[in-house]
């Protein structure tokens, strides 16, 4: 009985040492020589190999590697990797295919990456999660916090917290940080977007919109461009050839401004709005509903209490116009040159 209980007990000791049975050196080509799972030195293969764990050097050769994990250097001779774990180190090869986590430096004409901390470099660079920095022709990631320079583009599935540069910067969800591109597409923005043609946000801006046309939700912060800013609300400021929001707390400065409701300045060309509560300053000035001051050529609005211009006219006049011109259809002389007062007591 005893003899058998111990030789049952160096068969286990047998098993378990073979199972994590390490090599200082394997050489793999459809077969590794040695058989064993984890290399602590040297792995080198050609055409075609699949171990488990190098920590040290890995040196593939014409061909495709696969692996568990890599602790270390793996350079690719005209070679291609597989790690299915993660890597810590760097990954110099045709293409890196990683599963799992990556900390450290992927270099490839294409990158396709887990979780990466580090540096992707590719034609192509991709990454479930980055953080650190994408860099290729055209850039991949689900999260990315850091940065991503594509040469034609970035695509973000999930939130960015950081810089995208490049022609075209896709972010599908919420951007915390900087976009610069030709064009930029994200969901909700904090930050900066400065799109040469435009910036597209279908979420809300806090921060700063700077491109030929912006359009986005709401905005907290400052729309700027040289032709049209269109969003919902706005609390800040619009600045363009033509701006047409919701709701304004703050001003509108252009040569077209169409909004609701303004909480603030109208200022341009042509500026038409339901409600302002504050003024409208431009050559025509159009209020549907009451504003508070107009000041312009021409002068419009459903009430007012104070219009200055060569024409004003109002249905519900609650103060007083100066002008050529002053039509007040609530005052006891409707039409009056120069100067109409009317007031409700």
């Amino acid at each position: 009985m005893k003899r058998s209980t111990l030789a049952l007990i160096l068969s286990c000791a047998m098993f378990s040492a073979a199972s994590y049975a390490s090599t200082p050196v394997q050489l793999s080509s459809f077969n590794n020589l040695p058989d064993d799972s984890e290399v602590n030195g040297f792995h080198g293969s050609f055409l075609y190999s699949d171990t488990g764990t190098v920590n040290g050097f890995d040196l593939p050769v014409l061909g495709y590697s696969e692996m568990d994990r890599l602790n270390g250097l793996q350079i690719g001779v005209a070679a291609g990797s597989h790690i299915r774990n993660g890597m810590n180190g760097v990954a110099l090869t045709l293409f890196n295919w990683h599963g799992g986590d990556d900390n450290g430096l992927n270099f490839g004409l294409a990158n396709q990456v887990g979780n990466l901390t580090g540096l992707n470099l590719g034609l192509y660079s991709a990454a479930e999660q980055v953080n650190g920095v994408n860099l290729g022709l055209a850039t991949q990631s689900g999260d990315m916090s850091g940065i991503n320079i594509g040469v034609l583009g970035n695509y973000t599935s999930n939130n960015l917290t950081g810089i995208n540069v490049a022609p075209f910067n896709w972010t599908q969800r919420d951007s915390t940080g900087i976009n610069l591109s030709v064009l930029n597409h994200t969901g909700n923005a904090t930050g900066l977007n400065v799109g040469v043609l435009g910036n597209w946000s279908e979420g809300n801006i806090e921060g700063l919109n700077l491109g030929l046309v912006n359009v986005s939700g709401n905005v907290t912060g400052l729309n700027l461009a040289p032709v049209f800013n269109k969003s919902e609300d706005t609390l800040g400021g619009n600045i363009s050839a033509i701006n047409m929001s919701h709701n304004v707390q703050g001003f509108n400065l252009g040569a077209v401004n169409i909004t609701n409701d303004v909480e603030g300045a109208n200022i341009g060309a042509v500026n038409v709005a339901h409600n302002v509560n504050g003024f409208n300053f431009g050559a025509v000035n159009a209020s549907s509903g009451n504003s508070k001051a107009d000041i312009g050529v021409f002068n419009y609005a459903e009430s007012t209490s104070f219009q200055f211009g060569l024409v004003n006219a109002t249905q519900n006049l609650e103060g007083l116009q100066i002008g050529v011109i002053n039509i007040a259809t609530n005052a006891t002389v409707p039409v009056l040159p120069l100067v109409n007062y009317h007031r409700t007591f």
